[in-house]
Order: structure tokens, then sequence, then C-alpha cells
């Protein structure tokens, strides 16, 4: 199947590089660091076995990432196309209004808004990494990360060096407290997530649900200080749930959780407090997966004092579960690494380029701390004069008379700072960085060589 042009440029030296953490944000900085020309190294505490069945929003700066790495045929077979945002009331099901994402304002930003199931996002990730020749070592935790020389230690006593340790490991990083040289102060909030996905099939044989498993929309239900949403992955197998909502009560139970589930009934929900299809969707769910997060101050530096050590993902910036943005700011990140990485002369190059990942990425990581945050309260508001006024703004949006010629600019002016995000372009800002600031990097026997064009070329990957 043909797939899409992807940079091919290959760095002159290459680097021994040790990832901590075999998650998407892990697997995605290998996938891109061996491509780049480097010998990575992920090194995982799990078995690897563990796929999640929730859901991932892919917005269009994310979908532009995955299919620069060649997998838009994965995306067309497992990923769903969202066409339009439908916020409804959560107690009634009465319609709120739409946010429609027209072809005409798609098309101007290159990608599209997709769903993808977590799981089926690892996987491909890790054939990605497999098919280039990172090396993963499963069973592996790691206990100590030293930067003189950079290096980890593993619980078997094992010791590995590298050039450079890259930090994937999730919101209790060990390797930030290197980075940071301390541990964040951490206050606890009072949001639980709930996530879990239904069969289609299910829903299918029931006639108010039925209707769901035939719309691309993602459907949100706003309610009295809780947010519940829900959408199709899998090739429309099954539909994605989220029901996030305030808890007066200890949650460190669920704090950060992943892999452990619950009955629903063991969350003593009100069923009064939701309308009927959303009652309907609980009832299915034989288990749900809940989560409670800390939260954490904005960080200064994602690079420790000897460029030894770099954090990707959610060990750089800890959001809140089930956001928008969470796994795009990972791709995001992997993908400014290994492009500025594929430009490694030699290894005195390392501190420049670790300068320039964190001088791209820092400002973009804080605005997506304070963006999810912002997005998770408005939409979680209770009953009162703030609800009404977001559902009133929501209104005069799908009042707007021009929705077939919608573009950039009218997007922006009715949906104000979403539209910033949807049209980043990860590899632009490295490429940008470059080329300004990279003629100061070393250039071993041709000091005067111009930087030449990223070269090219069309790959093709099969779908799975």
């Amino acid at each position: 199947m043909p797939g899409h042009i992807i940079n091919t440029q290959k760095a002159l030296v290459s680097l021994k590089i040790l990832v901590v953490g075999g998650n998407i944000c892990g697997l995605a900085a290998a996938y891109t660091l061996q491509k780049a020309g480097h010998s990575v190294i992920v090194l995982e505490q799990g078995d690897g076995k563990e796929r999640s069945s929730g859901g991932l929003r892919s917005p269009p700066n994310m979908t532009r990432v995955l299919t620069r790495w060649g997998l838009q045929p994965y995306l067309s077979k497992y990923a769903e196309r969202c066409t339009q945002f439908s916020f409804m009331q959560g107690e009634t099901g009465e319609q709120i209004g739409l946010m429609k994402l027209h072809e005409e304002f798609l098309k101007d930003l290159l990608a599209d808004f997709m769903f993808i199931q977590h799981g089926d996002l690892l996987s491909i990730l890790l054939d990605l990494c497999l098919r280039e020749g990172v090396q993963l070592r499963y069973n592996s935790k790691v206990i100590k990360i030293a930067t003189s020389p950079a290096s980890v230690t593993l619980e078997s006593g094992e010791t590995l060096s590298g050039d450079l340790v890259v930090g994937a490991d999730g919101q209790r990083s060990l390797a930030r407290e290197v980075v940071l040289g301390k541990v964040l102060k951490e206050e606890p909030t009072d949001q639980l997530c709930l996530t879990f996905s239904i069969p289609t099939d299910l829903m299918r044989n029931d006639e108010d649900l039925q209707h769901l498993t035939e719309l691309s929309d993602w459907s949100i239900w706003l309610g009295d200080s809780y947010l519940f949403h829900g959408s199709l992955v899998s090739g429309q197998r099954r539909y994605s749930i989220l029901l996030s909502f305030s808890v007066d009560e200890d949650l460190s139970e669920y704090l950060e959780n992943w892999t452990n589930h619950y009955p629903v009934d063991h969350f003593n929900l009100d069923y009064d407090r939701f309308e009927p299809r959303v009652v309907k969707l609980l009832q299915m769910a034989k288990y749900v997966t809940p989560t409670s997060h800390m939260r954490r101050p904005l960080i200064k530096s994602v690079v420790d004092d000897l460029d030894k050590v770099v954090l990707v993902g959610e060990a750089a910036h800890p959001l809140m579960p089930q956001g928008v943005h969470p796994t795009a700011m990972c791709l995001e990140d992997a993908e400014v690494l290994g492009t500025l990485f594929s430009r490694v002369n030699s290894t005195e190059d390392i501190p420049r380029l670790l300068a320039g990942y964190e001088e791209i990425r820092l400002s973009r990581l804080h605005a997506s701390v304070d963006w999810e945050y912002r997005k998770r309260r408005m939409l979680t508001l209770p009953k009162g004069v703030e609800q009404q006024m977001r559902d009133d703004k929501i209104r005069w949006g799908t009042e707007y008379e021009h929705w077939d010629h919608m573009n950039e600019v009218s997007f922006r002016e009715i949906w104000g700072d979403e539209v910033d995000f949807y049209v980043y372009d990860a590899t632009e800002k490295a490429e940008d960085w470059y080329i300004k600031w990279g003629r100061l990097m070393s250039q071993p026997n041709r000091a005067s060589i111009t930087i030449p064009p990223t070269p090219t070329v069309e790959v093709s990957i099969s779908a799975h």
C-alpha cells in the first residue's frame, strides 16, 4: 500500500541511546532516534503484553506526525475520522450544539482529527521499532539513572551505559528527579476518570444506542460537575468511553492507575444524574479502569545540567488523564527529538541539540498543561452562571451561518485557542530551528559546506 513521504536524514555519528519506558512515548522516541541513525535500547519494566482498550484522541497535530511516519494505511484501517464534536446536556441528552470540522477547514490543517485505540497505537509503534532495529528489553526495571557517565542500573543489578538517556517513564518519573535534582511537590485533585469500551455489536441491538455506532461524531455529554464522552475506535468494532467527575473522597487507590479494573458498581454512581443512553452505556460496562492524578508544578527544564538525560512525554509534562493532547504531545516530543538528532555530526553536538529541543518544546508543553486543565474545568462545570455561559457560547458557535465555507480564520473566531494546537507542526519547528542555529554546531572536515535540504523517500507499511 502506498505510504507518505518521511524524513530519511541520518546522523554522521551514531549515538548509543537508552530509553527508559516502553510506553507509547518511549517507543515513539526510540523509533525516531533509531531512524535518525542511532543505536537505541528501550528498557521497560513490564512484560510488554498489556494492551489498553481505551481510546485516544488524535488531533490534527498528532495525525500529521503519524502520517509523516508513513502510517496512513494503518490510520485508514484502525483509526476513525471525526467530522464534528456533538455537545449534549448530560441529564437530558438535549443537544447544546455542534463544533463542525468541515472539509475546507481540515484541508487548511492538512490532517484529520481522529480516534485511535491505545492498544492499537502501541502495537503499531512496537512494529515500527522492531522494523527499524530498536532493541527492546522487557522486565527491565530501571532503579537508578546516572549522568557521569550516562548510565542506568536495573533492578537485576545490571548497568548499561550510553551517550544519552531518554526519560519516557511517565507521571512518576525517575528521570525527572535526575533532571530537576528533586521530587516535585504533588497536589491531589478531586477528579476521577473511568475509562472503558463496549463492543458496538451490543450497542446495535439497542434502538437507543444504535445511532451512536453510525456516527463519526465525538459525542460529549456535559453534566453537573461531570463529563461523559464516547467515540468509535478499532475499525468501528468498539465504542470508547470516558466519564470524568468530581469525587469528595480519598482517590489514592486509583492514582495514575492504568492496569487495575473494577466493576462499575464499585463506584456507586447516581444514575439519576445521567440521561438514559448514558445509563445504558454504563450498565453495559463489565469493568472500568479508574484513574486519579496529582497536579504537579510546571518544570523549567527538560534536560539535566550535564546534557546526559532528556525528558519526553509525561515525564516532562504530566497532563490530566484522558485529555485531548497528552498523546499528541508525546509524539511531538519524539518527532522534534528525532529530527534534531538526525543532524548529529559529533558527540559535541549533543548539548546544543538538547538546548534546541528544550527551546522548541518547553513553552509548548507548558501551554498544553494549562490548556488541558482549563478545558477540563470548563467541561465539568457545576450548574450555575458559568455553565450557562459555556452552553451559550457553544450554541453561538453552532449558529454560525457559513459552516460550508469554514476555514482556519473563521474557526479561530468561534472556537479560540483550539486551532493554535491543531496547526502546530513538530517537524517544521525542528527544521526551522536547525536552519537558524545548525551552523553553530560542529561540522568535522566540512567547515564550509552548506546544510543540504532534508532528503525524503516514499515508503510503504502494512496495516495490521
